[in-house]
Formats: structure tokens, C-alpha cells, sequence
């Protein structure tokens, strides 16, 4: 029984490390569209101006200012965080694992084009490349949008 038992898990062990992996990607997908959304609350309340925070080589500030800015539209610290990204750096890493697109202070400029990214993850944490979120709430790695622009 013991054998058979070792024999199956065995067998099973890559289907649970491929789907780990494609949980962790899904779940980060999911916080990529939560912080999407998040984004759009504030430039509800803020007149269509985009988050003005420090710049993203002032590492402790710019966190701070991002966690902040989105905080009061159900955005969490967790969220900000990738699992395998966490995983892979360990508490080491950054706490913000998206890095969100720099627009000027002028209203409407970051929905004046769909295409245009708002988010993009730290680091290829799924092998895909790096995750992309848009403005119209879609997350996709940098392979898929490489391959839908017909670049490979």
C-alpha cells in the first residue's frame, strides 16, 4: 500500500509544483486588477490627476506614498505582493512588488490610452516574462503581449 502510495505521488508531484505555479500567477493577476481598480477610485475622487508620489529610486518613500495613496480603496499591503516574488526574496525583498506607470499631473492623461500600461511586476516571477496590468483591468505577461503585438 505504502508503495503504491509512493509510486502516485511520484507520478503527481510536477502537476502540483505546475499548479502552484500557476495559482501564484493567477493570485497575481488578481492583486494586479485589484490595484487596477483601486487606481480608478482615486482618479474618481482626485479630478482624473494620477497618484504624484516620490520617485521610484527613493525606495522606502515611494513605497509608503503607494501603500498610502490606494489604502483608502480597500488596496492592502498584501495585495502590492506577488506570492512568488515573496517566496523567491523572502522578507529581504520590497514590499511593493508592482511598479505603477509615472503619468504628469494632467487630468485624464493615464485612460487616454487603453494600451498603455499601468502596472508592471518587479520581475518575471512566473517565466513569461513580467506581468502587465492595463488601465481596462486585463494582466498579461510581457510573452503574451509580445505575441498578440505579433513580435513572436
Amino acid at each position: 500500500m505504502a508503495a503504491i502510495l509512493g509510486v502516485l505521488l511520484f507520478v503527481a508531484l510536477p502537476d502540483i509544483k505546475t499548479y502552484l505555479a500557476r495559482a501564484g500567477e493567477a493570485r497575481c493577476m488578481a492583486n494586479m486588477r485589484n490595484i487596477t481598480l483601486g487606481l480608478h477610485g482615486y482618479l474618481q475622487d482626485n479630478r482624473q490627476v494620477w497618484p504624484q508620489g516620490p520617485s521610484p529610486d527613493a525606495d522606502e518613500a515611494w513605497e509608503n506614498f503607494w501603500l498610502g495613496a490606494l489604502r483608502p480603496y480597500g488596496v492592502t499591503e498584501s495585495t502590492w505582493q506577488c506570492p512568488t516574488i515573496s517566496r523567491m526574496s523572502g522578507a529581504e525583498g520590497p514590499r511593493v512588488h508592482y511598479i505603477p506607470t509615472m503619468f504628469p499631473a494632467t487630468p485624464n492623461i493615464a485612460n487616454r490610452w487603453s494600451t498603455h500600461p499601468w502596472l508592471i511586476e518587479r520581475e518575471n516571477a512566473h517565466g513569461k516574462g513580467a506581468l502587465i496590468g492595463f488601465s481596462d483591468g486585463p494582466a498579461k505577461s510581457f510573452d503574451k503581449v509580445l505575441a498578440e503585438l505579433g513580435v513572436r
